[in-house]
């Protein structure tokens, strides 16, 4: 056709089909079967409706200058870098975000097990191993709890090899450090006599003597810095009559340092700190009968062949009881010194003359807190004492760390924080792919990672962070039903957390002609758990007698509690109603600490009589419970009697120790931050206000709800 139109115009004619392929020749062509999809990506291109397309946006600024292409920007598009590759995209020009919610990338709904897995060479060698070495305990008793659960051995002996160091592999300036440690706790286990030689006849055999080995870590200082620490410990699982022996050793309360620093702040006294070294080694002479095989170092430091047999003067590091030695040591010494262990904490003492307090001591193992009067004698004397009496470490006032907890005493009495604590948890990574199935349940190692992150989260809650009691109590209750939703909660738990961690927990001086009180106040959550429980808000605080006259007050905390009710409730009114027993219960156990501290003369029998010389009083936001408990004889009627009769306690103790009753509505509940998930308002506002707080009095007695619901049609009427 083309030649004849050609011809027809007497034309030339550019091409023909014929001349082309002479000119290509017939037997070339050219292969396009490589350009055939795949099964795979046929049936892909039948389903177009299941594609995610990718999202359009108008771009309303001027376009980036054109770059020439380098050889990442040529890479196909379709294909993912690899781990740790850096991104081209981080050289362009950075565009503003499209308005609007953004269609997900591709690869973000991808399962995971459609990722290729990443091995390594190594495992690629189907000969390769790991070899782990585990050492067995050697005595009957140990094996045996071994094999009651082999794995549980084998995990706990990896964490402890995971802490501990091994000087097989250490460097040669690391085993310099060390030798210089290990030397410092030669010094010690001599110094104390520890071990005492034994003549040949009197030695026992090898079989009934325990062994010693050292334990080696990194200590970190404040200042960032490691230190080389080596602790010597005898084994003491190989120990005979490692069962029959007792272990309780007791440790000072929270409650028990608030209230040292409280007694300390409204006496203007001054507040020291101190550390024991070597506090087992300094105990009283072991009482029982034990012999022991000593590190070779001890054995050459006391001039005796390695492998020598000794006997055990003092409650070395691994004995069970060595805590109990140690604390009956202290007390045994303290008493001698005219100090009175106080029956509401056995590891609290207080100093008097003529009925008069002039000092306290508290201690948690080795770490001591001394309250006293500067420039007292007879406190002064008591202080010197202990402390030719002990070998201590660095003596610290006016700003210290008492475990964990940084206390700074000031003009207007004691701050408390951990403003670095938290700097060590991080969040729980999540990919993209599951965050779009928030149901999706967590595996067993996110589990672990859940306890670890909200365990930590909880140590801060408890010292200095009421705020966050009530949440993380919550987020624990569901880690074994967890899901992908919980690990986002937590994440945002420990972010909220770091954004508090500068608040600082005060203990007011107040002055010292004010009377001080007790208030407890109690909030619960109806059915807020997993479980259908419900979950009670206890803070206790000192204040004034002028809080009770509703005026605003400095309040110290002196304890909070957020956990779940035992019984399981009905109603509310159930759950308040044992939020408020349970309440007063804490509420008496301070009271009774305090008088004792403060007047002394105890009469166990009648303990009622050092409670009622402390006023204390229970703020709750129930009507119901505040109704019952208002009337002079309560009756045992309605549809739960059982609540009615557990609010008998709290009227008993009403006749009996003098505690009253406070009502006030919900924003002034102050416990309303430890029930429930997210409720910071209470306390942000008690933070703000600089640790104050009053109790509201209204005579309507109305809730939050219906005051709210009052003033918005009184703000009608008078525009209308």
């Amino acid at each position: 056709m083309v030649e004849a139109i050609a011809s027809a115009d007497n034309q030339a004619t550019p091409w023909t089909f014929h001349s082309v392929a002479s000119e290509i020749g017939g037997n070339r062509y050219e292969d396009l079967t490589g350009d055939l999809p795949s099964l795979h990506e046929w049936r892909r291109a039948q389903e177009i409706e299941e594609e995610i397309q990718p999202s359009r946006f108008r771009i309303r600024h001027k376009r980036p200058a054109e770059r020439p292409l380098d050889q990442q920007d040529e890479a196909d598009p379709e294909v993912l870098p690899e781990a740790g590759e850096p991104s081209s995209s981080a050289r362009r020009p950075r565009l503003r975000a499209p308005t609007g919610e953004n269609q997900a990338a591709w690869w973000s709904t991808v399962p995971e097990d459609q990722w290729p897995q990443q091995r390594a060479g190594y495992w690629d060698d189907q000969f390769s191993a790991v070899a782990l070495e585990i050492e067995f305990p050697e005595s009957e008793r140990g094996r045996r709890k071994a094999f009651q659960d082999l794995a549980s051995y084998f995990v706990g002996s990896l964490k402890r090899r995971a802490v501990e160091l091994s000087e097989k592999k250490m460097t040669q300036e690391e085993r310099d450090a060390f030798s210089s440690a290990k030397s410092v706790e030669v010094k010690n286990f001599v110094a104390s006599k520890a071990f005492e030689a034994l003549p040949e006849h009197l030695k026992p055999d090898a079989s009934q003597a325990i062994g010693m080995r050292w334990i080696l870590t990194w200590k970190l200082k404040e200042d960032g810095t490691r230190k080389a620490k080596a602790r010597a410990v005898l084994l003491g699982y190989q120990d005979g009559s490692y069962e029959h022996r007792a272990t309780t050793s007791p440790v000072m309360t929270r409650q028990t340092r608030q209230l040292l620093l409280q007694v300390s702040a409204w006496k203007r006294w001054k507040v020291q700190k101190g550390d024991v070294t070597g506090a087992f080694l300094q105990s009283r002479q072991y009482p029982d009968q034990l012999f022991c095989i000593p590190c070779p170092e001890i054995c050459s430091a006391l001039g005796l062949p390695a492998g020598s047999i000794t006997r055990v003067k003092k409650a070395c590091y691994g004995l069970v009881d060595a805590p109990l030695e140690w604390y009956r040591s202290v007390d045994e010494f303290l008493t001698e010194l005219g100090f009175q262990r106080l029956w509401s904490d056995s590891c609290c003492w207080v100093l008097r003359e003529h009925n008069e307090l002039r000092g306290i001591i508290s201690g948690h193992v080795d770490d001591f807190l001394f309250g006293g009067k500067a420039g007292d004698p007879l406190w002064e004397a008591k202080v010197q004492a202990i402390k030719e009496r002990f070998k201590w470490g660095d003596w610290e006032q006016d700003k210290f760390t008492q475990c964990g907890v940084i206390v700074e005493q000031t003009k207007e009495g004691f701050e408390l924080s951990q403003p670095s604590y938290l700097d060590n948890l991080h969040e729980i990574g999540v990919n993209a792919s599951r965050r779009k199935d928030k149901d999706q349940p967590t595996s067993d190692r996110e589990k672990s990672q859940l306890r670890a992150l909200l365990g930590g989260i909880s140590w801060h809650a408890q010292q200095v962070a009421p705020y966050l009691a009530a949440e993380v109590g919550l987020l624990l209750s569901e880690v074994t039903r967890s899901s992908v939703d919980t690990i986002i909660r937590a994440n945002m738990l420990l972010a909220t957390a770091k954004s508090k961690q500068g608040y600082k927990m005060k203990i007011h001086s107040f002055e010292e002609h004010q009377e001080l009180v007790l208030v407890a106040w109690v909030d619960a959550g109806n059915v807020n758990r997993p479980d259908g429980g419900s979950t009670q808000g206890i803070i206790l605080g000192m204040s004034t007698s002028e809080l009770l006259q509703g005026r605003v007050q400095p309040v110290s905390p002196i304890g909070w509690h957020s956990q779940k009710i035992e019984r399981t409730c009905r109603s509310p009114g159930a759950a308040e109603a044992q939020a408020a027993v349970n309440g007063e219960d804490h509420l008496y156990a301070a009271r009774h600490e305090w008088s004792e501290i403060l007047y002394g003369g105890l009469n166990l029998s009648a303990p009622d009589e050092a409670v009622r010389k402390v006023k204390g009083c229970v703020v709750t936001d129930s009507r119901n419970v505040y109704d019952k408990l208002e009337t002079e004889t309560m009756v045992i009627k309605g549809a739960e009697k059982r609540t009615s009769l557990e609010l008998l306690a709290l009227k008993e103790s009403q006749m009996n120790t003098a505690v009253s009753i406070r009502w006030v509505h919900s924003e002034a509940q102050l416990a309303n931050t430890l029930t429930k998930s997210g409720g910071y308002r209470e306390y942000d506002l008690f933070h703000k206000m600089g640790y104050q707080w009053r109790l509201v009095e209204d005579e309507k007695m109305m809730s939050e709800i219906r005051a709210e619901a009052s003033q918005r049609i009184e703000t009608k009427a008078a525009v209308l």
